[in-house]
């Protein structure tokens, strides 16, 4: 079997007492420690809550700093709400910072959809569109980012920086196995599933994902990145992992595992198996900077160097 590789997934949220910047601040270090550790990558969400101490609504803000506090590991934003922006200025803006951090940006792209008061602010509209302008908007992306030629209109069209430059990996971001299947095989993007956002399919579905895999090279002679979203709990022993995960009972089956660092070194094997995947995004429900930092470092041992 394949030696698994870990991500992190980092919505940002620390606990009480500390203010935006302070958590912010604190996601910077624990980009770096994860670089250290040897995780894949560092992704940060975007969401549009109502909290006063919100780290960030727009991760745009971020990334770059994020970039500019590591050197090796993958860095990127899972997802932009794509609905809420233009496509070209989302392609102008990580095409061009993808080259300046060494392709190592990426991009995952979200249908997601916040509250109304956000729609309004960003779009001027009181709903967002249909599902069909996201898949629209979703082409018009790829199209700003990958061809050059056909933008640049022997000079009296535009130029996406840098002309020719590299593009960033682009993820499509699901909460099912196959939903995405088409856009991912007509888009030549990768897959992000998640079983640990709110009504994920917690089914493996390990058949559709090795369908997409042999579609997908039948139609691009390639093979796309698949990557599974894991929420978690890891502590030093069972009973602490468990005792932190008395706080988040309301997530029910999307707080998929918990456990010590034996229990994730089994259990990532076994997802290996059951999900068809060697990559695993972490997300770690727990809120406490002291806890989120053990964690990684449990991680990193019992399964990134064993």
């Amino acid at each position: 079997m394949k030696k698994p590789t870990c991500g992190i997934l980092d919505f940002g949220t620390r606990e009480n007492g500390l203010n935006s910047l302070l958590k912010l601040d604190d996601v910077i270090n624990s980009a770096a420690t994860a670089e250290q550790l040897g995780f894949s990558r560092y992704w940060i969400s975007e969401h549009h809550f109502s909290q006063k101490s919100l780290a960030w609504s727009n991760p745009q803000a971020v990334l770059p700093i994020l970039a500019s506090s590591t050197k090796k590991i993958r860095v990127g934003i899972a997802g932009i709400l794509l609905n809420l922006y233009s496509p070209y200025h989302i392609a102008t803006f990580f095409k061009m910072l993808n080259n300046i951090y060494g392709n190592r940006i990426d991009l995952g792209v979200a249908n997601g959809k916040p509250n109304k008061h956000a729609i309004k602010y960003a779009t001027g509209k009181d709903e967002l569109d249909q599902s069909s302008a996201f898949e629209d908007k979703f082409a018009a992306l790829l199209h700003y980012l990958r061809d050059d030629e056909d933008l640049y209109m022997d000079g009296t069209g535009v130029v996406v920086p840098p002309y020719k430059g590299h593009v960033p990996d682009v993820w499509s971001l699901s909460s099912s196995a196959y939903r995405s299947n088409d856009r991912i095989i007509n888009l030549k993007i990768n897959l992000s599933r998640s079983i640990c956002h709110e009504y994920a399919e917690q089914g493996f579905a390990k058949e559709r994902l090795l369908e997409l895999r042999e579609s997908y090279f039948a139609a691009n002679g390639s093979y796309p990145k698949i990557n599974l979203v894991v929420g978690f709990i890891c502590d030093r022993t069972m009973q602490k992992a468990r005792r932190t995960a008395e706080k988040f009972a309301s997530a029910g089956p999307y707080l998929n595992l918990v456990g010590c660092p034996s229990y994730f070194q089994e259990k990532i094997a076994e997802y290996q198996e059951l999900y068809g995947v060697d990559e695993f995004i972490l997300y770690n429900y727990s809120v406490e900077s002291r806890e989120r930092n053990l964690a990684m470092r449990l991680i990193g041992k019992a399964v990134l160097a064993a």
